[in-house]
């Protein structure tokens, strides 16, 4: 059952931020959401093939269906966000919530908790962990300032 929570929650967070993306409104904001969805797709894509190779070790074909479904999540959202056409940047801003909200959610509540179930390099999943952290935090003071 996990692997479905997982692809539920990980494909409502790449529709929202595909809508996110798809109602941008000036190049600048498209670009930094382009490169943010980029770089941590990878890592979706790889939490989400490795939890559905563990519960379907003899579903290849299963496998590879459930991972297109997923791929094609923030594809839509993108087609959904142009369909609302230009929004306001509030609406913009409440779909980039949206996304990160179910992301944390689904981190917290799925990835993080079997991570650190099992035993083996608890320590060294803890420091990666806090230095992910880390690495976030010192982001935020990297934008500069509106004026």
């Amino acid at each position: 059952m996990t692997p479905y929570v997982l692809m539920i929650g990980l494909g409502v967070h790449s529709l929202f931020e595909g809508i996110a993306l798809g109602l941008g409104n000036d190049m600048d904001s498209v670009l930094l959401l382009t490169i943010a969805i980029v770089m941590h797709k990878a890592a979706e894509g790889m939490v989400m093939g490795t939890s559905l190779v563990k519960a379907f070790p003899d579903h290849d074909n299963h496998v590879v269906i459930l991972l297109f479904l997923f791929s094609i999540f923030t594809p839509i959202g993108v087609l959904i966000g142009w369909a609302l056409g230009n929004g306001s940047t509030l609406i913009e801003v409440i779909f980039n919530c949206f996304a990160a909200g179910t992301f944390l959610y689904i981190s917290c509540s799925e990835v993080l908790v079997e991570e650190f179930s099992q035993p083996e390099n608890k320590f060294l999943k803890f420091f990666f962990y806090i230095v992910g952290i880390a690495f976030i935090g010192i982001l935020t003071f990297l934008e500069p300032a509106d004026e």
